[in-house]
């Protein structure tokens, strides 16, 4: 490729300068992103005493089709499952005598009810693992999880749940059998309550209405007298206080002298309802029931507290109505719900209130820019009002609110429709960042039950640090988890997902089934291009295979919709003016950067100067491609681009306190930004369309480039030149940006390798000079310039293993892998060393008497001048020599026992092992398996030898020079080479005792398949006699037909896995029973005998019959399985299923019909050839209402496809056979349901027909069903649904001819002329209406193509 540098006469830059200008794009789009405006400067609120008010403008809640972007499907949230309340807890409502409660425990994925004096806590996500606590007596008025103390209570306490009732308050402990982190990914294990009070004291009268902890372990409660309460705890009791006392904050430090019946009496009647916390500024809120909202200050640290001021409803109303004047006060009123806004989200705005309209009132408690100020006030900024109030809003006002939710700019509210359901408003920013006004989108949603608690799920999503604004969901899209919300009602909990732009795009391509509709078009519109395409590239780098469709959808909507790179004639515009979006007030783009019909251009541009000379510089304005590209990969890094790589942590050793190098990057992040940035590498690797322009377009003359002459002068060969340089401009700068790239990649692989070792072992071995200048890079420096330190830490790390004398060659091929221009081949190569020395140790060994020397590699560390001798006692079996040298070919492990076996006769020795006693003859046989065990431990020793790898590198204990290689270390080729010949030596001796000791040996170190391999007279008697051992039978009998296979005795081996399969106990599974019997069929039919008797043809029969029954057993037990494990019967028939295999008659009686399992009894039938006609139509019947019943909640489209999708697979078992697949019925009674349904009137027939009941077949009992004049369509008031479904038959058919065969299709279409005409003379002979002149025409047109076809 010529250069277009090269062409200008420019030298190529260098590949430093290439990273350096690579990151400097980087650079631009993270201070891009970090330019998001103040949420008061969104609000247009300059400072806190000028408040304003939004919401009558149509921007500040945009309709897309009004704005041009054909989005109106588009969606802020997605139903993920509801989930009923288990049917334990839907009991105890009954039960109920005083009151019940419900609530949400997000911190741990649970929800909680209270019936009385009893609190039960259960997984929303499915209903399992409740836990209960019924030790109160008194009736259970609040509920709080909070976390405790440090110090106070056993590490395994790791929540408290605070109950109150009206006498008392308690406090118990909470439990996991797994540690729980807080995420709901990480489960916890099942969660336990612990029986005893913690704490208990006594609530003096006063009613608790609700309750709250903080991250630090202090509780507040808010009670009924309208006072702030806090229950302090601790260890012991003190001088002046006790373990655990209830303090009032809204009274005076002298109020214990008056009684608390007359606090009671005098107080004002308006009880605190809810309290919230401010965990970023430790600042407590309250708000009470008649709408008076309290400021608390907890202090700098949040361990005091002081109250800071009190403002009630009526100046709230006041100010409101003041600010928007307009709008009525009764809008303003009563107040609903209070949330903080926490520093990452507003510097400025603190607190919002919801109304029960939907009005969102902002308050400060700081005069704006003194963030690091404690409260000292309560003041109205700014009124939102909710969608509905701008003069051209065709959307409904909210009513009613009862709750609601805020965090993240996103709000959720809950408005009451009927006593029975709830809709639900979600408002959100996120299809609008980077706005100079706040912009939302709404959507509503329907609830079904009356909403009792809502909350958020608690995430792993990574937040901002301290002092760090929130940045868009845009922006961290690629790493944060979608967020979701649970409301539960007393029919369960009903789970949602906020919708992430990425998911809104994924959702459009799948429902428009790739990117040429014109809603992705849309998307493209409302977002930045530059934007869009960041966001495609999420889905085009995924490597989940089964999102592989909608990554190509992705690649495709980046390459059509991104653009070309162009020349901007107009260099003063500003970056900002040309990346807006064209949705908002006042943004008009002037220049789009390609002809994508519609679209804002991509934004960046590229400075070039063509003739030094003549200083005229022009802009280039790269495409949203290449934009894109630079945008989501400055994302990835966002979170480590400008962090230090490395940071000091102190350690105590024995020579005190060491100040040692860890890296800061841990390894789960590593692997996270890792994983995208080689995802986006692989993505520009991949695709060559960044080629878009010619490799050389000559040089033209610097004139041509003015924009005088370019408007003087418009050749449009000029202006193609111009196009194709601007191209070209583009390619190479991508071109610089993938090396980038690559280097990141590169690093980061370097730096998850060296964190996989001890870090600051690596780091330690760095000179200091080194050490100093690592401590203070960022990654972006190791990166652009910090080539020489990555090849230090290499050089670092590769000397950790040899001066370990530790192999090299995995590490070697690690690195050359993660990183190969850092580390490249020839570095490799000099780095490998021989680190292997063979040495030989003498080893004395006594045998009768006398000492034979061999010579060993000796598995220990041996010092210097140090023999070790192995001294074996062997009176009856004698090993005379063992020669293990690896300086000698020849390795000989010679065994005399024949000697000895007359002596002790191995018989009497053999019957005593393996009866597990001994006889008179203990000492011969411990003295024979001391023997033994010498043997096989040489064996174990030789085989974990021959497995090579490399030893864990260690820091030296002193200076000088590395140790010497330790000797004793076996090379593992030569292990390999003794440890065969040993073994196949030893397998040659005639001692049936031993090989019982070796093959015990190979079973207890599972090396079976090692075992199968012997070729030994005395295996299959091993084999035969441990499948006669309790416990050990299953493992034998699978090892003697694997044995039995090896040999090509198939009928001994078939035998032996029928016996397997009907082994009766819980130690084989019922799919496992059934692979058995797989493989017994397999080898009864491989049988080699050419005559085989009738007894083996009827032994293969019955096989294959129960082979047919297990798989009905199997199909029983999934079906069974589904249903609430939680039953006792249920476990208890899965148990019996799993045990023994069982008959047709026993599955359908005791499973199928017990449990009302219709396919499966179904199935049964059909196996058993059992017909009955009433049997068979009420099975389908109930087969066909389950399905309905399971899909009541759904709309009418997914309800069809799951209808299909479920009766077609299990058509396509019995359409073969018609008996059992009335098909006669079914159209029948599935139109019936049809039509009560409102279901569309094809996806019946089609149904049919994908089920593969053949066109004519369908198309008669359809005639015959519309002739047979049943009743049902009168009464339904659809006289015409026959033919309307005929008719669309027909239309389908003749629309896809191919699905009549050619032989039968004259004889076909006369039938259906024959019957198109009956039809016709029907509708004439009834009363004209629309519908009957319509179907009259329908039926016109299928004559004149029926006798075409």
């Amino acid at each position: 490729m010529t250069s277009f540098m090269t062409t200008t006469g420019l030298s190529p830059p260098s590949h430093q300068d290439v990273l350096d200008s690579s990151a400097r794009l980087i650079d631009k789009q993270l201070q891009d992103d970090r330019n998001c405006l103040e949420l008061s400067d969104q609000l247009k609120v300059p400072v806190h005493n000028q408040p304003s008010h939004s919401g009558l403008n149509e921007f500040d809640y945009p309709s897309f089709p009004d704005a041009g972007v054909a989005l109106d499907c588009l969606t802020e949230v997605s139903n993920v499952k509801r989930v009923p309340l288990p049917a334990e807890l839907v009991e105890q409502f009954g039960r109920m005598q005083c009151n019940c409660m419900m609530g949400l425990f997000p911190d741990i994925s649970r929800a909680w009810l209270t019936i009385d004096s009893d609190i039960f806590v259960w997984k929303y996500e499915d209903g399992t693992d409740i836990a209960y606590f019924d030790g109160l007596n008194e009736t259970i008025l609040s509920v709080a999880l909070v976390r405790p103390k440090q110090g106070i209570f056993q590490p395994h306490i790791q929540y408290l749940l605070c109950l109150a009732t009206p006498v008392d308050i308690v406090l118990l402990g909470v439990t996991f059998t797994r540690p729980f982190d807080g995420s709901s990914s990480s489960g916890g294990g099942d969660m336990h309550l612990l029986p005893e009070y913690l704490f208990s004291i006594p609530t003096d009268n006063t009613f608790i209405m609700n309750i709250i902890g903080t991250d630090n372990g202090r509780i507040f409660m808010a009670g009924k007298d309208g006072c702030l309460y806090e229950i302090v705890y601790q260890a012991d009791d003190g001088w002046f206080s006790r373990k655990c006392r209830k303090i009032n904050h809204s009274t005076s430090t002298l109020s214990f002298l008056v009684p608390s019946f007359l606090n009671f009496s005098f107080s004002e009647d308006d009880p605190l309802v809810q309290l919230c916390i401010d965990k970023s500024r430790n600042i407590l809120y309250a708000r009470t029931e008649k709408g008076t909202i309290q400021v608390f200050d907890l202090g700098q640290d949040g361990k005091s507290i002081g109250k800071v001021t009190s403002v009630p409803l009526a100046t709230i109303v006041h100010n409101a109505s003041h600010v928007a004047r307009t709008i009525e006060r009764s809008n303003f009123k009563p107040i609903v719900h209070i949330s903080a806004i926490t520093q990452s989200e507003s510097s400025n705005i603190h607190l919002v209130a919801v109304t029960k309209t939907g009005v969102r009132l902002y308050f400060t408690t700081n005069p704006f820019g003194s963030n690091k100020g404690r409260p000292s006030m309560l003041t109205l900024v700014h009124v939102r009002l909710p969608p509905g109030f701008s003069a051209t809003s065709r959307v409904q006002k909210p009513q009613n609110v009862h709750m609601a939710y805020y965090k993240k700019g996103s709000l959720l509210l809950v408005s009451s429709q009927t006593e029975d359901s709830d809709l639900l408003w979600t408002m959100s920013p996120d299809s609008f960042p980077f706005q100079s006004q706040l912009m939302e989108a709404q959507t509503t949603t329907g609830i079904d039950g009356k909403t009792w608690a809502l909350c958020e799920e608690s995430s792993d999503n990574l937040t901002s640090g301290a002092g760090k604004a929130d940045p868009p969901a845009i922006v961290t899209q690629h790493s944060d988890l979608p967020r979701k919300f649970v409301l539960l009602s007393a029919q369960g909990s009903h789970i949602l997902t906020k919708l992430r732009p990425v998911d809104q795009l994924r959702l459009l391509l799948i429902e428009y089934q790739g990117p040429d509709a014109e809603e992705v078009k849309g998307f493209f519109r409302l977002h930045k291009i530059e934007q869009a395409c960041a966001t495609c590239l999420i889905l085009a780098c995924s490597r989940i295979a089964a999102d592989q469709q909608v990554s190509n959808w992705a690649t495709m909507a980046f390459f059509m919709y991104g653009g070309d790179a162009q020349y901007n004639l107009n260099p003063g515009m500003g970056d900002r003016g040309l990346m807006a979006s064209n949705i908002g007030p006042g943004l008009h783009p002037s220049q789009t950067s390609t002809p994508a019909p519609g679209m804002g251009p991509g934004g960046m541009h590229y400075h070039h100067q063509f003739n030094p000379t003549q200083n005229i510089t022009h802009d280039i304005v790269f495409s949203g491609k290449h934009n894109g590209i630079c945008l989501y990969l400055s994302r990835i890094l966002r979170s480590v681009w400008d962090s230090n790589v490395v940071s000091d942590f102190p350690c105590q050793t024995q020579q005190g306190i060491v100040n040692l190098m860890n890296c800061n990057l841990s390894n789960v992040i590593l692997t996270e930004i890792l994983e995208n940035v080689r995802g986006l590498s692989d993505f520009m690797d991949f695709n060559s369309r960044f080629d878009t322009g010619p490799a050389d377009t000559g040089v033209m003359p610097a004139m041509a480039f003015s924009p005088r002459y370019m408007m003087s002068h418009g050749d449009d060969q000029i202006k193609k030149k111009l196009q194709a340089e601007a191209q070209k401009m583009e390619k190479i700068s991508l071109q610089h940006v993938q090396d980038l790239i690559h280097q990141v990649e590169e690093v980061l692989g370097l730096l998850k390798v060296l964190c996989d070792h001890p870090f600051h072992h690596v780091a330690a071995a760095l000179s200091k000079d080194q050490q100093n200048q690592l401590r203070t890079m960022t990654l972006k420096q190791l990166v652009v310039t910090g080539k020489e330190m990555c090849t230090s830490l290499i050089t670092s790390l590769i000397n950790i293993y040899l001066n370990d004398n530790a192999s090299i060659d995995l590490v070697n091929a690690r690195l050359r892998e993660v990183c190969p221009t850092l580390y490249s081949s020839d570095d490799a190569t000099c780095s490998k060393v021989k680190v292997f020395v063979e040495v030989n140790v003498l080893v004395k060994v006594k045998v009768f008497g006398q000492e034979n020397l061999f010579q060993f590699h000796s598995p220990l560390n041996i010092e210097n001048d140090s023999i070790q001798t192995l001294v074996l006692f062997i009176p009856f079996f004698g090993v005379t020599t063992i020669s293990l040298s690896p300086r000698t070919s020849e390795h000989r492990l010679v065994l005399h026992s024949s000697m000895e076996s007359k002596r002790h006769p191995h018989y009497i020795l053999l019957h005593n092992h393996e009866h597990r006693s001994v006889i008179g003859s203990d000492h011969q046989l411990l003295s024979k398996m001391e023997c033994y065990n010498c043997i096989t431990d040489t064996l174990g020793y030789l085989m974990s030898a021959s497995v090579s790898h490399p030893q864990a590198p260690s820091i030296p204990k002193g200076p000088g020079p590395p140790p010497t290689p330790d000797p004793s270390i076996l090379n593992a080729t030569d292990a390999e080479k003794y440890k065969s010949d040993v073994f196949t030596l030893a397998l040659r001796s005639k001692d049936e005792l031993f090989h019982v000791a070796l093959y015990d040996w190979l079973c207890n170190g599972n090396m079976t398949e090692k075992l199968l391999e012997v070729q030994s007279p005395f295996l299959e008697s091993y084999l035969k006699r441990k499948a006669g051992y309790q416990g050990e039978a299953v493992q034998a009998l699978d090892m003697l037909w694997k044995y039995y296979e090896k040999l090509r005795n198939f009928p001994a081996a078939a035998k032996i896995l029928s016996k397997l399969a009907e082994r009766h106990g819980n130690d084989v599974r019922l799919q496992q029973r059934i692979e058995y019997l797989s493989r017994a069929i397999m080898c009864a039919k491989s049988s080699t005998t050419h005559i085989s008797s009738a007894a083996d043809g009827e032994f293969l029969h019955e096989l294959e019959e129960k082979m047919e029954v297990a798989r009905l057993q199997l199909q029983v037990q999934k079906a069974l399985s589904k249903l609430s494990s939680s039953r006792m019967e249920c476990q208890e028939a899965l148990n019996r299923l799993d045990s023994d295999l069982l008959d047709l008659t026993i599955l359908y009686e005791d499973f199928a019909d017990k449990f009302d399992l219709s396919e499966c009894k179904l199935a049964i039938v059909h196996c058993a050839g059992l017909y009955d006609v009433v049997l068979v139509e009420s099975l389908w019947k109930d087969i066909i209402d389950k399905e309905i019943l399971s899909t009541g909640t759904m709309d009418g489209n997914a309800r069809v496809k799951n209808l299909d999708l479920k009766l077609t697979a299990v058509g396509k078992l019995y359409i073969k056979t018609e008996r059992y697949f009335p098909s006669a019925f079914l159209i029948k009674y599935l139109e019936q349901r049809s039509c009560e349904m409102g279901l569309n009137t094809e996806w019946v027939f089609e149904l049919m027909l994908e089920t593969g009941l053949a066109p004519s077949r369908v198309f008669e009992i359809y005639d015959r069903l519309f002739k047979s004049r049943d009743p049902f369509w009168l009464s339904v008031q659809k006289p015409l649904r026959l033919l309307e479904v005929l008719c669309k038959l027909l239309c389908h058919l003749v629309a896809n001819p191919a699905l009549i065969p050619m032989y039968d299709r004259r004889t076909f279409t006369t039938v259906c002329l024959d019957s198109v005409a009956s039809y016709l003379v029907e509708l004439q002979a009834m009363r004209s209406t629309e519908s009957h002149i319509r179907l009259i025409n329908q039926f016109k047109r299928l004559q004149s193509e029926l006798e075409r076809l």
